[in-house]
């Protein structure tokens, strides 16, 4: 019997292991789905699918389409990807301009393959932008070129959030639509959770610069979300590109550039003189391995 129960123990341990990061994956990832068809609208199977990352030129492992002209591609990190089709007596068909972030569902909208040679290809721009269509969550991203050209304060990423439509800041709100205080939001940084479980605060509050993309769901949430009833913010760390790019910046604050405050005021009390500086850079690029 003590073998026994010692062996289930075990086991368990064991599948909690294992299934952990399967949980963290589902958040940090996205999903592309869609359907291959010819000019006719029938559906072309045994077509091969690539998603090719546009800032890092790399791709991911091809699938082909099934019986029913259908793909998934999951396991995708936060990126923009041009995605190929082909297949034989078809042209290269190519559609850029696929933004995932993470925890996308992502429906392309049907592929249709031109008739002619595989040597042959056909560019398609996105007009407008896709759509997660696989879930009824509520959700904004913003990206990395957001956060690069908005003047927002470097100091801790949760900033960002307020960029969000129908995001206020402090204190509580039913539907978790406050950001601040001792709130029901959840913060998880690359799938790693970023809260202090002793007073329910954000424990971890990294530079702006460090960050790529700020995910913000408001309602709907997917299964693998958890733990709070108001907003959940998933925060993804920069990645390399194949380019060499940087930044800088300087945040300055002077005591006289506000007006003194209205209790001041009436009780006669100057401003502090108060004054602040802080700089900053990033500097990133590929790596480059002999």
């Amino acid at each position: 019997m003590i073998r026994s129960t010692c062996g289930n123990i075990a086991g368990l341990v064991v599948a909690l292991f294992l299934l952990s990061p399967l949980a963290l994956a589902q958040i940090t990832v996205g999903t592309v789905t869609g359907r291959v068809i010819d000019p006719s609208g029938a559906i072309v199977a045994g077509a091969r699918v690539d998603l090719i990352s546009e800032t890092q030129g790399t791709k991911t492992a091809a699938v082909i389409t099934n019986a029913t002209g259908d793909y998934v591609i999951p396991n995708l990190a936060p990126d923009t990807y041009t995605l190929e089709v082909s297949a034989p007596s078809f042209k290269i068909q190519r559609r850029t301009g696929v933004v995932i972030t993470g925890g996308d569902h992502v429906g392309v909208p049907p592929l249709t393959l031109e008739v002619g040679a595989t040597t042959e290809q056909v560019a398609v721009e996105a007009q407008t932008a896709l759509v997660q269509t696989q879930s009824a969550e509520r959700s904004t991203a913003i990206e990395s070129k957001q956060i690069d050209e908005l003047p927002i304060s470097h100091a801790n990423f949760t900033n960002v959030v307020l960029l969000t439509a129908g995001v206020q800041n402090g204190g509580n709100s039913a539907g978790g639509t406050r950001l601040g205080g001792k709130s029901q939001n959840n913060i998880m940084m690359d799938g790693i959770s970023a809260m202090d479980t002793g007073n329910n605060g954000q424990m971890l509050s990294m530079n702006i610069e460090s960050i790529g993309e700020v995910k913000v769901l408001t309602s709907g949430y997917q299964a693998e979300y958890g733990r709070s009833s108001g907003l959940q913010i998933t925060t993804y760390s920069k990645s390399g590109t194949n380019e060499i790019h940087g930044s800088g910046y300087g945040l300055f604050t002077r005591w006289n550039w506000n007006k003194n405050s209205w209790a001041n005021m009436e009780n006669n009390v100057p401003q502090a003189k108060t004054y602040s500086s802080i700089y900053g850079y990033s500097v990133g690029g590929p790596v480059y391995v002999p």
